[in-house]
Protein backbone atom coordinates (compact mmCIF):
# COMPACT_ATOMS: atom_id res chain seq x y z
CA UNK A 1 0.00 0.00 0.00
CA UNK A 2 1.25 3.51 -1.15
CA UNK A 3 1.82 6.35 1.61
CA UNK A 4 -1.01 7.57 -0.19
CA UNK A 5 -3.37 4.98 0.04
CA UNK A 6 -2.62 4.45 3.91
CA UNK A 7 -3.22 8.21 4.45
CA UNK A 8 -6.78 7.65 2.91
CA UNK A 9 -7.48 4.44 4.52
CA UNK A 10 -6.22 6.17 8.05
CA UNK A 11 -8.67 8.93 7.26
CA UNK A 12 -11.33 6.75 6.48
CA UNK A 13 -10.89 4.98 9.78
CA UNK A 14 -10.63 8.17 11.83
CA UNK A 15 -13.96 9.64 10.49
CA UNK A 16 -15.76 6.51 11.20
CA UNK A 17 -14.42 6.56 14.62
CA UNK A 18 -15.81 9.98 15.43
CA UNK A 19 -18.99 9.53 13.65
CA UNK A 20 -19.31 5.48 15.34
CA UNK A 21 -18.76 6.92 18.62
CA UNK A 22 -21.20 10.83 17.96
CA UNK A 23 -24.32 8.93 16.50
CA UNK A 24 -23.56 4.67 16.71
CA UNK A 25 -22.52 2.17 14.19
CA UNK A 26 -26.24 1.26 13.45
CA UNK A 27 -27.10 5.18 12.80
CA UNK A 28 -24.17 6.24 10.61
CA UNK A 29 -24.41 5.68 7.03
CA UNK A 30 -21.26 4.88 4.32
CA UNK A 31 -22.46 8.33 2.37
CA UNK A 32 -21.81 10.10 5.89
CA UNK A 33 -18.39 8.77 5.86
CA UNK A 34 -17.46 9.05 2.43
CA UNK A 35 -19.09 12.74 2.47
CA UNK A 36 -17.25 13.89 6.12
CA UNK A 37 -13.64 12.08 4.43
CA UNK A 38 -14.21 13.85 1.38
CA UNK A 39 -14.15 11.03 -0.52
CA UNK A 40 -15.71 9.93 -3.76
CA UNK A 41 -18.83 7.41 -3.06
CA UNK A 42 -17.70 3.78 -3.22
CA UNK A 43 -13.84 4.68 -2.67
CA UNK A 44 -14.53 3.05 0.79
CA UNK A 45 -15.26 -0.37 -0.54
CA UNK A 46 -12.21 -0.63 -2.22
CA UNK A 47 -10.27 0.19 1.15
CA UNK A 48 -12.65 -1.96 3.32
CA UNK A 49 -15.15 -4.11 0.55
CA UNK A 50 -17.16 -5.87 3.46
CA UNK A 51 -18.42 -2.05 4.12
CA UNK A 52 -18.87 -0.93 7.77
CA UNK A 53 -18.83 -4.30 8.88
CA UNK A 54 -14.66 -4.22 7.98
CA UNK A 55 -14.67 -0.42 9.61
CA UNK A 56 -15.98 -1.39 12.90
CA UNK A 57 -13.54 -4.63 13.34
CA UNK A 58 -10.46 -2.79 12.24
CA UNK A 59 -11.18 -0.23 14.67
CA UNK A 60 -11.43 -2.58 17.66
CA UNK A 61 -8.94 -4.41 16.49
CA UNK A 62 -6.55 -1.40 16.28
CA UNK A 63 -7.60 -0.57 19.84
CA UNK A 64 -7.10 -3.80 21.28
CA UNK A 65 -3.78 -3.67 19.39
CA UNK A 66 -2.69 -0.61 20.93
CA UNK A 67 -3.34 -1.70 24.69
CA UNK A 68 -1.60 -5.62 23.76
CA UNK A 69 1.43 -3.84 23.02
CA UNK A 70 1.78 -0.94 25.91
CA UNK A 71 1.29 -4.31 28.16
CA UNK A 72 4.31 -6.23 26.30
CA UNK A 73 6.68 -2.87 26.09
CA UNK A 74 5.98 -2.37 29.84
CA UNK A 75 5.76 -5.35 31.58
CA UNK A 76 9.28 -6.57 30.05
CA UNK A 77 11.42 -3.71 32.40
CA UNK A 78 9.15 -5.06 35.65
CA UNK A 79 11.45 -5.58 38.75
CA UNK A 80 10.76 -7.60 42.33
CA UNK A 81 12.10 -3.92 43.80
CA UNK A 82 10.04 -1.51 42.12
CA UNK A 83 7.09 -4.48 41.14
CA UNK A 84 3.91 -2.44 43.07
CA UNK A 85 4.89 1.11 41.38
CA UNK A 86 5.31 -0.78 37.90
CA UNK A 87 2.23 -2.42 37.79
CA UNK A 88 0.21 1.14 38.79
CA UNK A 89 2.35 2.28 35.75
CA UNK A 90 0.83 -0.19 33.46
CA UNK A 91 -2.48 1.12 34.57
CA UNK A 92 -1.65 5.27 34.17
CA UNK A 93 -0.45 3.90 30.61
CA UNK A 94 -3.84 1.53 29.77
CA UNK A 95 -5.75 4.81 31.16
CA UNK A 96 -4.21 7.36 29.39
CA UNK A 97 -4.86 5.36 25.87
CA UNK A 98 -8.53 4.83 26.91
CA UNK A 99 -9.06 8.09 28.29
CA UNK A 100 -8.18 9.88 25.76
CA UNK A 101 -8.69 10.62 21.72
CA UNK A 102 -8.88 7.44 19.69
CA UNK A 103 -8.23 5.00 22.09
CA UNK A 104 -11.39 6.35 23.63
CA UNK A 105 -13.45 6.23 20.77
CA UNK A 106 -12.00 2.77 19.95
CA UNK A 107 -13.09 1.50 23.85
CA UNK A 108 -16.45 3.08 23.38
CA UNK A 109 -16.90 1.85 19.72
CA UNK A 110 -16.11 -1.74 21.50
CA UNK A 111 -18.26 -2.02 24.09
CA UNK A 112 -21.54 -0.76 22.65
CA UNK A 113 -21.06 -2.88 19.94
CA UNK A 114 -19.68 -5.86 21.57
CA UNK A 115 -23.26 -7.39 20.77
CA UNK A 116 -22.34 -6.83 17.01
CA UNK A 117 -19.24 -8.71 17.00
CA UNK A 118 -19.23 -11.76 15.36
CA UNK A 119 -18.03 -15.03 17.42
CA UNK A 120 -14.68 -14.91 15.58
CA UNK A 121 -14.46 -11.15 16.78
CA UNK A 122 -15.71 -12.08 20.38
CA UNK A 123 -13.25 -14.71 20.75
CA UNK A 124 -10.55 -12.68 19.43
CA UNK A 125 -11.37 -9.87 22.20
CA UNK A 126 -10.97 -12.26 24.72
CA UNK A 127 -8.16 -13.97 24.13
CA UNK A 128 -6.61 -10.50 23.41
CA UNK A 129 -7.66 -9.46 26.97
CA UNK A 130 -5.72 -12.89 28.18
CA UNK A 131 -2.63 -12.44 26.66
CA UNK A 132 -2.66 -8.74 28.44
CA UNK A 133 -3.18 -10.86 31.75
CA UNK A 134 -1.63 -13.40 31.05
CA UNK A 135 1.95 -10.92 30.46
CA UNK A 136 1.05 -9.39 33.59
CA UNK A 137 1.15 -13.08 34.76
CA UNK A 138 4.80 -14.21 32.79
CA UNK A 139 6.32 -10.80 34.69
CA UNK A 140 5.10 -11.08 38.30
CA UNK A 141 6.32 -14.56 38.25
CA UNK A 142 9.66 -13.99 36.65
CA UNK A 143 10.26 -11.51 39.62
CA UNK A 144 8.52 -13.55 42.50
CA UNK A 145 9.33 -17.09 41.55
CA UNK A 146 11.65 -17.45 44.38
CA UNK A 147 8.74 -16.41 46.98
CA UNK A 148 5.07 -17.49 45.15
CA UNK A 149 4.13 -20.45 42.74
CA UNK A 150 3.07 -20.13 39.38
CA UNK A 151 -0.67 -20.84 40.20
CA UNK A 152 -0.58 -17.93 42.66
CA UNK A 153 1.10 -15.48 40.38
CA UNK A 154 -1.91 -16.29 37.78
CA UNK A 155 -4.10 -15.78 40.67
CA UNK A 156 -2.71 -12.23 41.54
CA UNK A 157 -2.59 -11.23 37.54
CA UNK A 158 -6.60 -11.69 37.18
CA UNK A 159 -6.95 -9.55 40.58
CA UNK A 160 -4.84 -6.86 39.55
CA UNK A 161 -6.82 -7.08 35.93
CA UNK A 162 -10.15 -7.04 37.93
CA UNK A 163 -9.36 -3.82 39.47
CA UNK A 164 -7.86 -2.40 36.55
CA UNK A 165 -11.18 -3.18 34.41
CA UNK A 166 -13.51 -1.92 37.12
CA UNK A 167 -11.77 0.98 37.95
CA UNK A 168 -11.95 2.17 33.92
CA UNK A 169 -15.70 0.88 33.22
CA UNK A 170 -16.84 2.67 36.13
CA UNK A 171 -15.03 6.05 35.11
CA UNK A 172 -15.68 5.49 31.16
CA UNK A 173 -18.49 3.87 31.30
CA UNK A 174 -20.76 5.01 33.93
CA UNK A 175 -19.25 8.54 35.06
CA UNK A 176 -18.67 9.19 31.83
CA UNK A 177 -15.10 10.57 33.01
CA UNK A 178 -12.25 11.26 30.59
CA UNK A 179 -10.06 12.59 33.18
CA UNK A 180 -8.94 10.27 36.13
CA UNK A 181 -10.26 11.45 39.31
CA UNK A 182 -8.03 12.83 42.05
CA UNK A 183 -7.01 9.83 44.47
CA UNK A 184 -7.57 7.30 42.06
CA UNK A 185 -3.64 7.20 42.19
CA UNK A 186 -3.61 6.46 45.43
CA UNK A 187 -6.99 4.51 45.31
CA UNK A 188 -4.68 1.77 42.77
CA UNK A 189 -1.61 1.93 44.70
CA UNK A 190 -3.60 0.57 47.88
CA UNK A 191 -5.35 -1.97 45.99
CA UNK A 192 -2.03 -3.46 44.24
CA UNK A 193 -0.22 -3.21 47.76
CA UNK A 194 -2.86 -4.77 49.54
CA UNK A 195 -3.40 -7.69 46.67
CA UNK A 196 0.52 -8.20 46.59
CA UNK A 197 0.34 -8.46 50.07
CA UNK A 198 -2.25 -10.63 50.35
CA UNK A 199 -0.65 -12.91 47.84
CA UNK A 200 2.70 -13.34 48.88
CA UNK A 201 2.53 -13.88 52.29
CA UNK A 202 -0.79 -16.27 51.80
Amino acid sequence: MTKKSDQQRQKIMAVSRELFTQKGYTETSTREINERAGIAEGLLYYYFPKGKRQLLDAIVREGVDDRVRIARNMTTSWTRATIEQDVVSLFEQMWHLLGDGIGYQEFIITIRNRAMLSDDQSAWLVTSFESVQQMVADRLFAVTSAEITRERTDQLAMAIMATFQKVIFDELLIRNRQELPAGTHAFISRQIHLLMELILKD
